[in-house]
């Protein structure tokens, strides 16, 4: 399996996808300091959340599908005697470290900026505990974008996110019902760590938005999600398998 996901890692080199790691985060901060910087901070991780992690999730995605596409459209892929499952797997493993390196970026430029202003106080425990929960619960979403950015496009797969995440999520994060919603989940978690309301205004004390009770659950769900979502799309792969070792077993 490292076999492969170095494999992975190396398609990237030299590509727009290592790029975003450092772009998506700074472009993030420049937008939210330019709309307000009265707020920055939860209007940083509001955005971050209901907008550039969501895109930046999807174009990793489909960035790596047309990586495979413009090589060979998958041909020299699928003819090479590999394990196409573990091949999917890694992709998704290679995707998830870059999310992971962007939100340790995005933290990153966050303590500079509280360095460079003076008395702008930004990096806390409950702006790590922010990142890595909004981390943690957009994993989901690399398998399921990888899987519509191969069968549809980056189009799509970037429109899907996007969508999902600031109508769906948007709408439904406040809501009793939230829990349904996946793209919700993300949103969620940033009103108990940064007191923010999905749409972007300041939670007052003792809103019950604030609770944290909400999070262990969250968790856990988040992580189920991403293990069945991406067990059920790494079987796109399972045909292409069995015609393989039929083929194999025939001659």
């Amino acid at each position: 399996m490292i076999n492969y996901i170095k494999a992975e890692n190396l398609k990237f080199k030299r590509t727009f996808s290592r790029k975003m790691v450092i772009f998506v985060p700074l472009l993030n901060i420049g937008f939210s300091f330019l709309m307000n910087i009265q707020f920055f901070v939860s209007g940083t991780f509001n955005w971050w959340s209901i907008i550039f992690m969501p895109v930046m999730i999807a174009l990793f995605c489909s960035l790596s599908h047309q990586k495979e596409k413009k090589a060979s459209n998958y041909n020299g892929t699928y003819s090479l005697p590999i394990n196409l499952v573990s091949l999917w797997y890694a992709k998704i493993i290679i995707i998830m470290i870059y999310s992971l390196l962007s939100q340790i970026v995005f933290l990153i430029f966050m303590l500079l900026m509280g360095i460079v202003i003076a008395n702008f106080s930004i990096i806390s425990l409950s702006t790590i505990t922010a990142s890595l929960l909004l981390w943690m619960t957009s994993l989901w979403q690399i398998p399921l974008c990888l899987f519509v950015a191969k069968r549809w496009g980056l189009t799509i797969a970037v429109m899907l996110n996007l969508i999902g995440t600031f109508v769906l999520g948007v709408m439904s994060a406040s809501r009793s019902f939230w829990w349904f919603i996946p793209w919700s989940w993300p949103i969620r978690m940033m009103c108990p760590t940064i007191g923010i309301h999905p749409n972007g205004l300041l939670l007052e004390k003792n809103d019950p938005l604030l609770s944290w009770l909400v999070v262990p659950p969250t968790i856990l769900i988040s992580i189920l999600l991403f293990l069945v979502m991406a067990f059920l799309t790494s079987r796109s792969f399972a045909p292409l398998i069995d015609y393989r070792t039929k083929k194999q077993g025939a001659m």
